[in-house]
């Protein structure tokens, strides 16, 4: 082999180095870009979830003083929560949290007692939204038990 082959060679593989970093580049931002996305939408499930815990315990604490009575028989005071109080509960905090674009889906009690509360709102990509522009609908959903302390 003589030197003007070897310098041949290596012009010719200069094009395929070329490709393997472009396409290195554009898997490392792809990879960044999902990782963001996965990321956001953690968060976003969390702060939902945390939302719907903060307005299930608001809601249970909701009851109105009409719905209070004396249990003679164990010596102490009960209530019954409505689904008028969970929900006036649950809007209540969610106002006063400024939880922007979450909605209440359902407020209800099952037993008098309890309250349920579910929220829904809707996630958008960052960075890549433009793939998903109606977003993705996300819903948590939490229960709270009303004591007297």
């Amino acid at each position: 082999m003589n030197g003007s082959s070897l310098i041949a060679r290596g012009r010719n593989a200069e094009g395929s180095t070329l490709l393997l970093v472009i396409f290195a580049v554009l898997l490392a931002v792809a990879v960044l870009l999902g990782t963001v996305a996965a990321s956001s939408l953690y968060l976003e499930r969390k702060r939902l979830f945390l939302l719907a815990d903060g307005a299930a315990l608001a809601a249970s604490q909701n009851f109105s003083l009409q719905n209070v009575a004396v249990d003679s028989a164990q010596r102490r005071l009960t209530f019954r929560l409505t689904t008028t109080d969970v929900l006036q509960g649950s809007r209540a905090y969610l106002s006063a949290a400024n939880a922007r674009g979450v909605r209440i889906v359902g407020a209800t009690t099952p037993d008098g007692v309890t309250a349920e509360v579910r929220v829904a709102s809707t996630w958008h990509p960052p960075v890549i939204g433009f793939f998903m522009p109606g977003g993705v609908r996300l819903e948590a959903t939490a229960r709270a038990r009303g004591t007297f302390f």
